[in-house]
């Protein structure tokens, strides 16, 4: 359901799904569940307004039933991920206005079943809403999940409290005050799984965003700490976009300092590159110093869709250890996308590459549909 990113059409509809899964639990009017979906426009609504009305709809039902929890709990307990996706949300929807350790319990219950699609929903519509009435008290609610054996129990707590949002709105509190979150980010500092930790650096990256000195003074305190399964991972990723823009704390602090290389960039193909096509950089870093740390940054500027507007993405290529007195020639691919939400003019374009933060080389091409050159290629080399 959820890897579709597109609303759901009358052929491919889980809405009859929905209806034999809430009647197998006892759901009062399960039946009705595909005709009242439709009569609210269903079809005619975004996939995230789809969702939300789908839960709305639940929820009614649930609260009709007199029993809400125990037809929840039979629902939580049917097979497929699909017909069990909106549940959190629609069980948080009726007990929102209630005790919270009742109706967390269950989520973590389902969070604990290892069942991946309704990890995906459960976080954002199950406990967010939680994360927002509770405030900053919801994190001594999720510290007990960050000791939970189940990974998808540990994840959860991070991305329900994640400060920017996704597919929901941004958690007002925590982009104020993110230091907030530090007691999750600490329980979790010795995490073992993958999944937990990108979630982790994700939130981290959130809060670098808004308060950089503190992301940067977690990232210092945990390096200094004793080595941890994943720290440095979480730590690096979680300064990611400190990183793309070259701040020179975050550069220091991952070890990525000065150096004496110059760079070359070309690219292949020639000077034109037509939009939905792959752009493939040759790129070649020449050491004149010590053997050295770089991280490789490139910025791609594309005409947007108003002409002398143009659209930039900045990507962090990876850091690639230099011999001393040496060359590494590498291989950049970049694919440039002319999409409805995303259009481009044909025009000029330029790459940028950058290493541990300063500009190193660029060139320049042109964006065409009919492949008319237009204006040739330049290659720019800098002592870096």
């Amino acid at each position: 359901m959820t890897g579709t990113l597109r609303p759901e059409r009358p052929s491919e509809s889980s809405l009859p799904l929905l209806e034999a899964a809430g009647l197998a639990a006892g759901l009062p009017g399960a039946s009705l569940l595909a005709r009242e979906a439709e009569a609210r426009g269903y079809f005619k609504r975004t996939l995230a307004q789809q969702w939300q009305l789908v839960q709305e709809i639940l929820a009614e039902h649930l609260r009709e039933s007199g029993a809400p929890e125990e037809i929840a709990r039979a629902w939580g307990r049917l097979p497929g991920s699909r017909v069990k996706f909106h549940l959190p949300g629609a069980w948080t929807r009726v007990s929102l206005d209630g005790p919270p350790g009742p109706a967390l319990a269950l989520l973590r219950e389902w969070a604990a079943s290892g069942d991946r699609l309704l990890g995906e929903s459960l976080p954002e519509t199950g406990v967010r809403p939680w994360a927002e009435r509770l405030g900053p008290d919801v994190v001594a609610w999720m510290l007990p999940w960050a000791a939970d054996p189940e990974p998808e129990v540990r994840r959860a707590a991070v991305v329900a409290l994640r400060p920017r949002g996704v597919w929901v709105p941004h958690l007002d509190w925590a982009v104020e005050a993110p230091a907030l979150l530090l007691p999750l980010f600490d329980a979790l500092r010795e995490e073992t799984d993958p999944r937990v930790a990108g979630a982790l650096a994700n939130a981290w990256n959130d809060v670098a965003r808004v308060q950089p000195q503190l992301a940067l003074e977690l990232a210092h305190r945990w390096r200094a700490a004793p080595a941890a399964p994943l720290a440095d991972f979480v730590a690096r990723r979680g300064l990611r976009s400190l990183l793309k823009e070259g701040d020179p704390r975050a550069l220091h602090l991952m070890g990525l300092g000065e150096l004496q290389v110059e760079a070359s960039a070309a690219l292949r193909g020639g000077a034109v590159a037509q939009p939905n096509s792959s752009l493939i950089f040759d790129v070649e870093l020449r050491n004149r110093g010590a053997e050295a740390s770089a991280q490789l940054v490139y910025e791609i500027e594309l005409p947007g869709r108003v002409a002398g507007r143009p659209r930039r993405q900045r990507v962090q290529a990876g850091t690639y250890l230099l011999p001393a007195r040496d060359r590494v020639r590498l291989i950049v691919r970049e694919r440039i996308f002319d999409r409805r939400a995303a259009p481009m003019l044909d025009g000029p374009a330029k790459a940028v590459f950058f290493l541990n933060g300063r500009h190193c080389a660029e060139l320049e091409f042109r964006v065409s549909r009919s492949g008319d050159p237009g204006m040739g290629a330049v290659e720019e080399e800098m002592q870096g």
